[in-house]
């Protein structure tokens, strides 16, 4: 193979560009998270230690379930307004195991996220955008934008209660104790479909930076490549659990409650749960394929330029075995260090359970 190709791949890959100023201010964000993040702070915000799990458990476990101190306070002070039943217990209790969920997930990708922190310093270390990335990140951290996704969360779900209150079958009445689940559940709903949104943006944003470091020998395993894919992997998990867990509040709420205001939300939320996952499961992933693919390309454009002189037929004809085996090396290589299969499935289930359900509405 030519030498001009492969040196300077070879010398990016090896340089000894110093990336630890970067990868401290990465980590020094991420550390600002722990404070500025509202899900974040909420899971740890009872906890003395943040690396002590059983802290976070208790802390996790605190934060989901105080609206039930609520219903106690109010036992006393205005016993109107405290849940009635056993229906309203069995819908504010999958509410609360949905906060739960959120909060124990929130925990734990933001603990994960450290684990990123070099791979990703490393592979954007030479990049002249760099910056932006920080700039970003401490923008999507700014409490004006966190506090209007919580409050639209807090809207939903309100507004949900009241709906439901007021259709002529149901059996619901509007208490404070109700609004105080619903909008405490929404709350965090709302920061947490904001995050989830923002990392999934984050392949957006490195796509437009230049001067990415790759590992020379095979790109899509380059450090940050495969960091990322567990990082999404956890995501789409946290994603697809929080779309069940609504789904399953709604369809409890709607059997204890008929109507058109529940029906309707029953089914059109899977619709917009399943555009959700799709962008937030999926989209990630296709992203940095053509991310890998697009340096690959770099790779081997070199080697498919076109001859412009006769001289330069001659030098090719002398080397080509070794460019030949080089554009079959790199040609072959994967744009993701996972199997295509993977990302199939979860687009596989998504459309399954859309499927499913709708032809189960359409016989009932």
């Amino acid at each position: 193979m030519p030498s001009e190709p492969l040196d300077g791949l070879i010398a990016a890959d090896r340089s000894d560009v110093h990336e630890s100023s970067y990868i401290g201010q990465l980590f020094d964000v991420l550390e600002s998270g722990y404070r500025k993040v509202f899900i974040v702070w909420l899971s740890r915000c009872l906890s003395v230690a943040k690396t002590s799990r059983l802290a976070a458990a208790i802390s996790v476990l605190l934060v989901a379930t105080w609206p039930y101190v609520v219903d106690l306070l109010l036992l006393v002070v205005a016993p109107s307004q405290t849940l009635r039943g056993g229906q309203e217990l069995m819908w504010t209790g999958s509410v609360t195991l949905t906060a739960l969920l959120m909060l124990a997930f929130a925990w734990s990708a933001w603990s994960y996220a450290k684990r990123l922190v070099v791979p990703l310093g490393q592979l954007l270390g030479d990049s002249p955008q760099r910056g932006e990335l920080l700039v970003w990140l401490r923008r999507r951290m700014s409490f004006g934008w966190q506090l209007l996704s919580s409050l639209c969360g807090v809207a939903i779900a309100c507004a949900l209660v009241v709906f439901t209150s007021l259709q002529p079958t149901s059996s619901m009445e509007s208490t404070v104790a109700l609004y105080v689940h619903a909008g405490w559940s929404g709350f965090l709903g709302g920061n947490a479909l904001y995050w989830l949104i923002t990392f999934a943006d984050l392949p957006l944003r490195i796509r437009r930076f230049s001067g990415l470091r790759f590992s020379w020998i095979d790109p899509a395993r380059t450090p940050a490549m495969v960091h990322l894919c567990r990082c999404y992997a956890l995501v789409s998990a946290a994603m697809g659990v929080g779309l069940i867990g609504t789904e399953l509040t709604g369809i409890i709420l709607a059997a204890q409650n008929p109507g058109m205001a529940l029906s309707f939300f029953i089914v059109s939320f899977p619709v917009v749960g399943a555009g959700i996952a799709l962008y937030v499961g999926v989209q990630p992933y296709v992203t940095l394929a053509r991310i890998v693919r697009h340096h690959l390309d770099d790779i081997l454009l070199p080697l498919l330029e076109p001859d412009t002189h006769a001289h330069d037929s001659w030098v090719r004809l002398n080397k080509s075995e070794e460019q030949l085996k080089a554009y079959s090396y790199y040609s072959s290589l994967r744009a993701l260090p996972i199997k295509t299969a993977n990302i199939l499935q979860y687009v596989a289930g998504i459309l399954a359970s859309l499927i499913v359900f709708f032809f189960q509405q359409s016989l009932s």
